[in-house]
C-alpha cells in the first residue's frame, strides 16, 4: 500500500505589521477604476451601477461597454418606455435616449445605406438641449 501524503498548511505570521496589512488591502481589496479618456472623470461604473454624474461622455461610455443592449431593446418592444422607466429610472431613460440618438441611430443608418436617416425626438446628447420628453419612434422604411 502506498500513503498519500497530503501537503502541510504553511503557518501564518503570528502578527501582522501596519505595513503588510496596507500592502494585503491594496493587493486584495482596493477597487482601481480607470478614466474616460473625453472627460478625465474616473470610470467608478459597472454592469449594476450606472454613473453617478450627470456627465454625457461617462454615460456614453456606460452605455457603450456595460449595458444589455437586447435586454432594453426587449423591455422598450414589448411593454414601452414606461416600464423601462420603472425599472431604470427616469435619468437611465433619458440618458439611454440621447445615446441611442446621437451614436446609435447614426451607425444604424451607416449600415443600412438609406437616404433617410432615422430620427427620434428630443435628445440630451447631440444638441445641448435635454428633453424632457422621452417618445419612441420606428426607423422609416
Amino acid at each position: 500500500m502506498t500513503e498519500t501524503s497530503e501537503p502541510t498548511p504553511t503557518a501564518a505570521p503570528d502578527k501582522l505589521t501596519r505595513k503588510q496589512l496596507g500592502q494585503l488591502r491594496r493587493q486584495y481589496m482596493t477597487i482601481v477604476y480607470g478614466t474616460v479618456k473625453q472627460c478625465g472623470h474616473k470610470a467608478a461604473f459597472s454592469k449594476d451601477h450606472d454613473p453617478k454624474n450627470n456627465c454625457v461622455s461617462c454615460w456614453s461610455a456606460y452605455l457603450a461597454t456595460s449595458v444589455d443592449l437586447e435586454f432594453i431593446h426587449t423591455v422598450l418592444t414589448t411593454k414601452g418606455v414606461a416600464e423601462l422607466t420603472k425599472i431604470k429610472g427616469k435619468k437611465f431613460v433619458r440618458m439611454f435616449h440621447g445615446f441611442l440618438s446621437s451614436q446609435l441611430l447614426p451607425a444604424l443608418a451607416a449600415e443600412t445605406d438609406k437616404a433617410v436617416a432615422a430620427q427620434i425626438v428630443g435628445g440630451t446628447f447631440g444638441n445641448g438641449t435635454a428633453g424632457n420628453e422621452v417618445q419612441a419612434t420606428s426607423i422609416a422604411e
